[in-house]
């Protein structure tokens, strides 16, 4: 305002009378009144509102306070006169203000700050502006102060309002809910009460049709029985007679009908799906050779979910001159867009062109070259230039240096997988480049078996960068020391695997620094004479998580060990071979421990001093799956063997050099018909009539060794053919009384058959193989050392049928026993 009436105070008479004539100071007065007492949402639209009413109306009304609501006007007014109504109305001279000011014969200040001296009389002096200035700005800071109070009051009375309103919606959404669910509740009751009613009646009804069920179910089975029996005892006896007379069983069956029919039932009958998925099945060479049969064949073959993944380390010795580079740059040109899975492991031959195809295979997340003698530095950077999203990466066993560690730093941003393993030629500088590269942190899976020439050094940088390593390999490693794994141990706190099997030097010390990470949930260890029960305490104290423990050839260890580690209530595979301090005591801790219910798997081989009140301890283990007790020699028959038969959730038992007999193996049998994998090599008192009642209890076993059980003859390998058809894996090595009858038996039954070891047999002859060609067409794995009887060229005509055969006719070894 004051500088409003400052500014008006030169104007010329006729603008301030066009401005008064108009009243537009009122109208501005108004407006701006209403402004600021009403504070509008929208203040344009306000203006617009009000001028238009003016325009209506009239200005014979026009105050000062008319555009502000009634009940928000104070009961006494404060302003009683329009402040632009006294700006615009002064004229020059009526905007002065004249004061008398005294003036004494002393100097002094006036009134509003001028200087004076002396009295004489009164006399008028003229305003400065600085006084209007604090005038105008005393008076319109009283006016913002009132107008602010207004309007604190304004909102915190509305603010107060809206609280309240929130409570009460708050309190209404929760009574509406409530009165919600008791509705729901009343109709969820009366449903149940109609419900139970229902049930309870249905009960009734089937409660009677139950037994009247069972009972045509049991009749039914009962007949089914009967007559499954009758075919059986028909079949056997029809095959015994045909085998002989030397023919094979499923001659027919093998070559189908037979009704000349050459149309393809298979992509015809089952579907593009159902056949790839046979297909899916097949190595790269079957499905090459099907590819050449027909036109639909060859569809099926190029299928591109059969070329995600190729394995040539299958097929390397089947092929006529091996795995080249013709084969494998002309399979990978056809299939790179969709190829993730690649495995050249053991593929001597392959050169540069090779790893050149191998870079254009943009999709490639698994890679292994392990065994591949052509890698070097050149050809590996232009794989892993190309292949850049490669998670998995197996190197072992190549000639790479220092240079292939850093292109892999360079250019592997996402590999979580690394197999350096017996890689002898990359030092210490190799694995700081690793360290620092960018896929370090990322690195998950580490393998440096045999890489000996590491040194402290290496793991110090090793451990610095890759420091979110959870899985760590270090086997037949024996320069392996404490400086190297203190390293380790203090920054890779999140290792959970490690494996250290072969290095003799480490000492309790590391294990107790591993112990402290408190991750460890699967440790292998072999052959140190360094630890003791100190590392296993405080592993067991620690790594409550631990689930798998190797700890084989440890021979310090004592039953103290296994007391420590019963408490791991996750433990699943507790493996101590040859640690020959460990009694019945510590099996006992075992099985008193929070393990007991988690244990799966248990080796004691060669743990001399366990005997059969271990086995009565063991009992205990009711989720126990494998178990082996090879050469504990104080295990008894009747007191130790018969009693591992109640373990009914045991599919696999070693119990190899061990006292059992044939009364021990039928109470087995008798005991636990779920056996699938049973050992019973060197059980030399075992006959014919032991093994044929064990096989008539446990039909269901597919793997079963016999090795140098000398009593066996023919009529033992008779009962086992006829009573276990799914036979995939038998050992009779060193089994001096078995003939070609026997082999007989089961190439005309035992079609599932992959894996045979003969070695030692010395009545086998060239006839037995060609009842192995004709009967055993899956017969993957052949073992014939020692067997006078076969001719070499037999053995190499075998060949052709058989991708792994070992055979020697030299002389008998003295440990086979022979006299």
């Amino acid at each position: 305002m004051a500088n409003m009436a400052a500014s008006m105070k030169g104007q010329k008479p006729e603008l301030k009378h066009y401005l008064r004539s108009n009243k537009l100071p009122d109208v501005y007065e108004a407006l701006l009144t209403g402004l600021a007492v009403m504070c509008p949402d929208d203040p344009l639209q306000f203006i617009l509102d009000k001028l238009r009413c003016l325009k209506e109306n009239g200005m014979e009304e026009l105050n000062w306070d008319m555009f502000v609501e009634d009940y928000m006007k104070p009961p006494n007014k404060v302003i009683t006169e329009s402040n632009l109504d006294f700006i615009f109305n002064l004229d020059d001279e009526s905007m002065i203000d004249f004061i008398d000011i005294p003036v004494n014969i002393q100097r002094g200040q006036g009134y509003f700050g001028g200087r004076f001296e002396g009295i004489t009389k009164s006399r008028k002096i003229w305003p400065t502006p600085e006084m209007y200035a604090t005038a105008y700005g005393h008076y319109n800071m009283s006016l913002k102060n009132m107008c602010f109070s207004a309007w604190m009051q304004y909102y915190l009375h509305k603010k107060k309002k809206k609280m309240a309103m929130e409570k009460k919606m708050t309190r209404a959404a929760l009574h509406h809910a409530h009165r919600i669910l008791r509705v729901h509740l009343n109709v969820w009751r009366d449903w149940l009460r109609y419900r139970k009613g229902c049930q309870a009646m249905a009960y009734h009804k089937l409660k009677r049709i139950y037994f009247v069920s069972v009972g045509i179910v049991l009749f039914r089975e009962w007949r089914a029985v009967a007559k499954r029996n009758k075919d059986q005892r028909e079949y056997f006896e029809i095959s015994l007679r045909r085998l002989e007379r030397g023919e094979n069983v499923d001659d027919e069956e093998t070559f189908g009908q037979g009704d000349g029919d050459a149309q393809d039932k298979l992509s015809g009958q089952l579907g593009i799906e159902l056949a790839v998925k046979v297909f899916s099945f097949l190595d790269i060479a079957d499905l090459a050779r099907c590819a050449c049969v027909c036109r639909s064949w060859k569809v099926i073959a190029y299928h591109s979910s059969l070329w995600n993944r190729l394995d040539f380390s299958k097929v390397r010795n089947r092929l006529a001159y091996g795995v080249t580079d013709l084969v494998t740059t002309k399979l990978l040109s056809k299939c790179r867009p969709y190829l993730i899975h690649l495995s050249m492991r053991g593929c001597t031959q392959l050169q540069s062109s090779t790893f050149l195809s191998i870079s254009e295979c943009r999709n490639l997340q698994d890679l292994n070259l392990s065994q591949c003698k052509g890698l070097d530095d050149e050809s590996l950077k232009f794989v892993v230039k190309g292949c850049k999203i490669i998670l998995y990466l197996n190197l072992s066993h190549t000639h790479i240096t220092d240079a292939s560690l850093r292109t892999i730093s360079k250019y592997c941003h996402n590999v979580q997988f690394l197999s350096l393993a017996y890689c002898k030629k990359f030092s210490d500088r190799g694995l700081q480049y690793l360290s620092a590269g960018k896929c370090s942190k990322k690195l998950e899976y580490l393998d440096l078996s045999g890489c000996l020439q590491i040194t402290p050094d290496g793991f110090k940088s090793l451990s610095s960068g890759c420091n979110m390593l959870q899985t760590l390999v270090l086997n037949e490693f024996p320069t392996l020391n404490d400086d190297c794994m203190m390293a380790v141990a203090a920054k890779c706190t999140k290792i959970h695997t490690l494996s250290i099997l072969g290095s003799p030097l480490l000492t309790d010390e590391t294990f107790k620094r591993l112990a402290n990470n408190r991750n460890l949930r699967k440790l292998r260890i072999e052959g140190n004479q360094r630890i003791s029960d100190l590392s296993l305490k405080a592993i067991g104290k620690n790594c409550t998580d631990l689930e798998h423990l190797y700890l084989a050839d440890c021979q310090r260890l004592t039953d103290a060990s296994l007391k420590a580690i019963a408490n791991c209530s996750k433990l699943v595979v507790c493996n101590i071979a040859d640690v020959v301090q460990i009694t019945n005591t510590g099996v006992q801790s075992l099985a008193e421990g929070s393990c007991a219910s988690s244990l799966r798997e248990l080796n004691l081989t060669n743990c001399i001093r366990v005997g059969d009140m271990a086995m009565f301890n063991i009992r205990k283990f009711k989720n126990l799956v494998y178990l082996s007790v090879c050469f504990c020699e104080h295990i008894s028959e009747k007191s130790g063997i018969e009693l591992l038969g109640q373990l009914h959730a045991l599919v696999s038992l070693d119990i190899s050099g061990c006292n059992c007999s044939d009364e021990g193996l039928s109470s087995l049998g008798k005991y636990n018909n779920h056996l699938r994998d049973v050992t019973l090599s060197e059980c030399a008192d075992i006959t014919d009539l032991g093994l044929q009642k064990f096989t008539q209890q446990c039909k269901d076993i597919e793997r079963l060794d016999l090795s140098h059980c000398k009593l066996l003859t023919d009529g033992a390998i008779k009962n086992l053919a006829f009573c276990c058809r799914y036979l995939t894996s038998l050992n009779l090595a060193g089994c001096k009384l078995i003939t070609n009858l026997s082999i007989q038996y089961l190439s005309g039954v035992c079609h599932h058959l992959h894996t045979l070891d003969i070695s030692g047999c010395i009545i086998i002859t060239d006839k037995a193989l060609k009842y192995l060609r004709k009967g055993c067409k899956k017969l993957k794995y052949l073992t014939m050392l020692y067997c006078k009887g076969i001719t070499k060229h037999a053995a190499m005509k075998m060949m052709r049928h058989v991708p792994a055969l070992k055979f020697s006719d030299d002389e008998i070894p003295v440990y086979y026993g022979y006299k």
